[in-house]
């Protein structure tokens, strides 16, 4: 996975356990990148971790924080730009998340494949705001657009928003 930011970094993640990294790189970075045993930046690469990266999903960068959610529901949280922990915790009780979080109005929002909606405060804690049970299985990311949530289970698909 790869994305860049608004904050001129560049994230690379994803990998089979048990090493899943995550790397912070500068634009414009070119050439051989390895970093040097024992390394964790160099000119080129602002930060990375060599675990805690995620499995399947997408990370999420919002507000700046890094969210990585691995498949079993561990939740890694790292700010942006250091690089340096925010917290780790669990995202319900554990499962299979396949879906990538997503974000907005300052909650964060994961879906797993039992087929539950996490809300969970965006921030330096891990605050759970609620649960919203959907009946069956979550494999896809929701979508959130103009103040409607999309989410689409196995069998159909829901828009949940205010009139």
């Amino acid at each position: 996975m790869l994305f860049r930011s608004g904050n001129d970094l560049v994230y690379v993640a994803g990998g089979y356990q048990p090493v899943r990294p995550i790397y912070a790189i500068r634009p414009g970075a070119s050439g051989d990148l390895t970093l040097p045993t024992g390394k964790t930046s160099s000119d080129n690469v602002a930060w990375s971790v060599d675990r805690d990266g995620p499995y399947i999903s997408t990370p999420l960068l919002y507000r700046g924080v890094l969210y990585s959610l691995n498949n079993n529901g561990v939740l890694n949280t790292f700010d942006a730009l250091t690089g340096d922990r925010i917290y780790r915790g669990r995202v319900g009780p554990g499962g299979a998340f396949s879906a990538s979080p997503i974000a907005a109005d300052g909650r964060l929002y994961f879906a797993n494949e039992d087929g539950q909606v996490y809300v969970v405060r965006a921030g330096k804690d891990y605050v759970q705001i609620s649960v919203n049970e959907m009946g069956e299985p979550i494999t896809a990311t929701p979508a959130i657009s103009d103040g409607l949530t999309v989410v689409r289970t196995v069998k159909a698909v829901y828009g949940i928003g205010s009139k």
